[in-house]
């Protein structure tokens, strides 16, 4: 038997014909001539290359490393050739406190999460700062959110994304890759945390305001949490409560909602059931167990400006 096994396992090992075959026949189960007769009906048993993997391309994918690509490429391309606004000046005109501009109307159909997806995504803004990585000579783009008032290139977004000091200028991205520069500043207040730009061009996708729904009303929020672009979570809004906001002074009504958001998502809109922007993403507050420590987190407070904050800068 002994004898058998050994004339037997060589060659089997030289034609690569698999264990399991092997096991049947030192268990007696196959002759060697069952063996070989096994290995031809697979056609050959020896792997070939296994392709790499690809995108199934589904309605809506994002790859977010091919958008901080086009994004670098394309900030860069703009501030090289002149065609960005210095941010000196966009921080200059911080001070304007109201504009003339023309609001969509608001569809009175309620909307599905897919059917929102598909309507506001092209009108929903990334809002970048430059700044230059310590690890090459290139300019990257920090991001935030934001979304599009009008036709004509009016957007909104949160101040503190507007006022920073060390980025030489702002660009954005809309919802369909159209990229282009921040050209001005039309109106905004440091104490509601709201500003309105203008885009260079025109032809936008602009979003309709509503009025802030009530508390236990369903909300989406369609943003870009620590560059992960375009994505849109749904919860309810839990409360409405006043808050100080310590850096820019006073006291403003804060829309807190359940729906996921993150860092990269200040400026994006907050959606109610017909589409309408009844809100804009500001802030989180984490609730942890020991404070002190920082440790057992328990839950995290979502907030939100109410879209009448962004009405009062507008005639």
């Amino acid at each position: 038997m002994t004898r058998f096994v050994l004339m037997f396992f060589c060659p089997l090992r030289s034609q690569r014909i698999p264990r399991w075959i092997v096991a049947l026949a030192m268990a007696g189960v196959v002759t060697a001539k069952d063996t070989r007769l096994l290995a031809q009906d697979k056609g050959g048993i020896r792997p070939g290359p296994v392709a790499p993997a690809q995108p199934l391309n589904l309605p809506g994918e994002v790859s977010d490393e091919r958008m901080e690509d086009l994004l670098d490429n394309a900030a860069e391309r703009l501030l090289k050739s002149g065609q960005t606004l210095k941010m000196s000046e966009l921080r200059g005109q911080l001070r304007r406190r109201s504009c003339s501009i023309r609001l969509p109307k608001l569809s009175a159909n309620k909307l599905s999460p897919a059917e929102l997806m598909a309507q506001a995504r092209a009108g929903v803004l990334v809002i970048g700062d430059l700044y230059k990585c310590k690890k090459c000579p290139r300019w990257h783009v920090g991001v935030s959110s934001g979304f599009m008032l009008t036709e004509a290139g009016a957007c909104v977004t949160c101040y503190h994304v507007v006022n920073v000091t060390d980025s030489p200028t702002l660009i954005a991205m809309t919802g369909d890759g159209r990229i282009v520069p921040v050209r001005e500043v039309l109106a905004a207040n440091p104490h509601t945390d709201v500003a309105i730009l203008r885009l260079d061009g025109a032809g936008y996708t602009p979003l309709p305001l509503d009025t802030e729904p009530a508390v236990g009303a369903p909300v989406r929020v369609l943003s870009h949490p620590d560059d992960h672009f375009f994505t849109l979570s749904e919860g309810i809004v839990s409360r409405y409560v006043s808050v100080s906001l310590e850096k820019n002074g006073g006291v403003v009504t804060m829309m807190a909602i359940t729906a996921d958001f993150g860092a990269g998502s200040s400026g994006a809109p907050v959606f109610n059931e017909r589409g309408g922007v009844a809100g804009m993403v500001n802030n989180t507050q984490s609730l942890y167990y020991d404070p002190k420590r920082g440790k057992d987190l328990q839950m995290v407070f979502k907030h939100s400006l109410p879209s009448q904050y962004i009405r009062e800068l507008i005639r």
